[in-house]
């Protein structure tokens, strides 16, 4: 390795570089823990699936989700370091997936930077499935 040589960033996680350590930090964002903070997943008390995990106790998924009321706006995330976003796992029905606006913004921006329909950000704007070869949609 040359002193020109910066490593493995982390990124780009695939099964052929498992092995590969890096210097990166990660962080799970969730409908428990929004900001990212390490060590916070599942410390929620309350939540939609409080009923459901009420003999669980913390440490449980207590709030695995969200219910966002219509004609409203809700952050998922505020992060305020440098990094990038390698996966995003949400669900709904999909009669909404060209209802819900999808916004990003990034690097103290007035204006968002990705503004669309959700199942068109996920490639399934028109809520039908799609297969192809790079993608295959329920």
């Amino acid at each position: 390795m040359t002193s020109t040589h910066k490593g493995f960033n982390g990124l780009g996680m695939g099964l052929g570089n498992l092995s590969r350590l890096s210097h990166a930090k990660t962080r799970s964002i969730s409908a428990e823990n929004f900001s990212g903070s390490k060590g916070q997943g599942g410390m929620a008390t309350e939540g939609t699936g409080a009923f459901h995990a009420r003999e669980l106790g913390q440490g449980w998924k207590v709030s695995p989700s969200v219910k966002i009321a219509p004609h409203s706006t809700f952050t998922l995330a505020e992060i305020t370091d440098a990094g990038a976003i390698q996966h995003i796992w949400l669900t709904t029905f999909p009669a909404h997936w060209r209802k819900l606006i999808l916004r990003a913004y990034w690097d103290g921006e007035e204006h968002a930077s990705i503004e669309c329909p959700l199942g068109d950000f996920f490639a399934n704007g028109w809520g039908n499935a799609a297969i192809s070869i790079p993608c295959r949609l329920p």
